[in-house]
């Protein structure tokens, strides 16, 4: 999946449906975090930012951006992890791809 945004915009968030084999993930008692690096660099963006959960039973979820997320023009890799109420963690889902261009 790709995403496409302009620099320092905070605007639309990030929404996640996670599903495993085509289910939705329960995300009751979950915790969600998000995750983006420099795809050239390596360079981590966002270090485990929190996530909204907006529905747990259909897995949806929510990232808002923050402006010290989008006011690098690059092209990122995201993901999510997931924290279970047993303590047992499962990261990547989907990654992303997360494109910040230049401001006009």
């Amino acid at each position: 999946m790709s995403i496409k945004i302009v620099q320092n915009d905070t605007r639309p968030p990030l929404e996640f449906t996670l599903t495993q084999d085509g289910a939705p993930v329960d995300l009751t008692g979950c915790t969600v975090k998000f995750y983006m690096k420099d795809a050239t660099t390596g360079s981590v963006k966002i270090n485990g930012a929190t996530c909204t959960i907006t529905d747990a039973l259909k897995g949806k979820c929510r990232y808002s951006w923050t402006s010290s997320d989008t006011n690098t023009v690059a092209t990122y890799l995201g993901e999510v992890e997931v924290t279970f109420p047993d303590g047992k963690i499962q990261t990547g889902y989907k990654q992303l791809s997360i494109i910040i261009r230049d401001d006009i």
